[in-house]
């Protein structure tokens, strides 16, 4: 493990999880800006990116050198095949280096205490990641609420507040949030259709579908969330308390 040296003065780290991009004609590992900023702002944590180095290294040499560990939303989905063997390729975006190089790293964080915090397709990673499956096109579905975002609006309408969640009462997010009901944004095509061994539910939509969990038995903040808390993070006080107690779960585990 990590040098314990001037461990009560170092800010801790959390690691992040790049995305693959083209851009031009080259390819990029990318993280969205928002992810970062909402880290330093409202966390207090110093963010590093994972580049998408697959299995090129063992997950400890990674999980050995941070203090957290947030996955974020993307453009990308899961590959089907990683929750359904019969699958095949599907007709919107994938990022199959993130899926090797992130997959094969939440249970053994979770094991060693690190704080991890899942947004959108991060927290369909675990679900995915605990044997869990999703629903590739909600909107198929027939019986859940429009979850994807209206794309003909502003980026700024995109991200407000779209329908309500209902906090499972006692959980660890109503006891976080001091509350049973909030409100959340939506921006999503994909959900939860059978939820991860060792996941609890936390909050649900008016329409059933899973919006938070938490990793039953973990030794730290172990939380997913489907809605976006890292959209202006200090503007929204549900969104800075999750980023807060997930910070503060980075300096503990620092120490």
């Amino acid at each position: 493990m990590k040098s314990n040296s001037n461990n009560n003065t170092r800010i801790p780290v959390v690691a992040v999880p790049g995305c693959h991009q083209l851009i031009g004609d080259l390819e990029y590992d990318c993280t969205q800006h928002k992810y970062i900023a909402a880290l330093y702002e409202s966390a207090n944590v110093l963010p590093i990116q994972i580049p998408l180095i697959e299995d090129r290294f063992e997950v400890h040499e990674i999980l050995e050198n941070i203090d957290g560990l947030l996955l974020t939303g993307s453009h990308s989905n899961i590959h089907p095949r990683r929750y359904d063997k019969a699958a095949q390729d599907p007709d919107y975006k994938l990022d199959e280096a993130r899926d090797k190089t992130v997959l094969r790293l939440i249970e053994p964080a979770i094991e060693l205490g690190i704080p991890l915090f899942a947004i959108c397709r991060g927290f369909q990673e675990l679900n995915v990641a605990f044997g869990g499956t999703l629903h590739s096109k909600l909107h198929e579905q027939g019986s859940y609420l429009e979850h994807r975002e209206n794309k003909s609006l502003q980026l700024q309408q995109r991200y407000e507040a779209a329908h309500s969640v209902e906090l499972v009462e006692g959980g660890q997010l109503s006891t976080m949030l001091k509350s049973t009901s909030i409100e959340v944004n939506s921006l999503h095509e994909q959900g939860v259709k059978e939820l991860g061994s060792k996941l609890i539910v936390e909050a649900r939509a008016d329409d059933g579908l899973v919006e938070a969990v938490c990793v039953d038995g973990s030794l730290n903040f172990a939380l997913g969330v489907q809605w976006h808390p890292e959209w202006k993070s200090t503007e929204n006080p549900v969104s800075t308390i999750l980023f807060s107690e997930f910070g503060k779960a980075c300096y503990e585990y620092r120490n």
